[in-house]
């Protein structure tokens, strides 16, 4: 499989070298792969019009029963970047708090690139106190 931009972002920046390339360079791959997970990470479950599973359980359900909550939330990840990032494999998500007291919302997801050469990346996400997901 080749990785490659995904197909709404071909369709909105068209580029008529995308039509002669195989590879898109591993920087591009990656901001791709970023953009996507910010979209999928920052949508609430029941809003996507194509499909009702798309992104991640409400916020406050998370925070409401923290911490005992963050081991599914950790699962919640997981599973919507398997279903949604088909250029991720290999996926792991793991609860990563910089504060002592372990309430911060942030999270460190590894993975493999879905290549013909496989390689491992690394993504921090961080949730601030109006819910949205950043991703680094």
């Amino acid at each position: 499989m080749t990785p490659n931009r995904t197909l709404l972002e071909r369709l909105r920046r068209p580029d008529p070298s995308d039509a002669r390339v195989t590879h898109v360079g591993t920087r591009v791959l990656f901001d791709s792969i970023v953009t996507n997970l910010r979209a999928i990470l920052n949508t609430v479950q029941g809003n996507s019009p194509i499909d009702e599973l798309y992104g991640l359980p409400h916020l406050t359900s998370i925070r409401t029963t923290m911490p005992t909550s963050l081991r599914q939330f950790e699962l919640a990840i997981r599973r919507a970047i398997e279903a949604h990032e088909p250029r991720l494999r290999d996926i792991r998500v793991r609860h990563s708090p910089i504060r002592p007291d372990g309430l911060e919302l942030r999270f460190e997801i590894a993975a493999v690139v879905n290549d013909d050469s496989p390689h491992p990346v690394r993504f921090e996400t961080v949730c601030d106190d109006h819910g949205r997901i950043t991703v680094r």
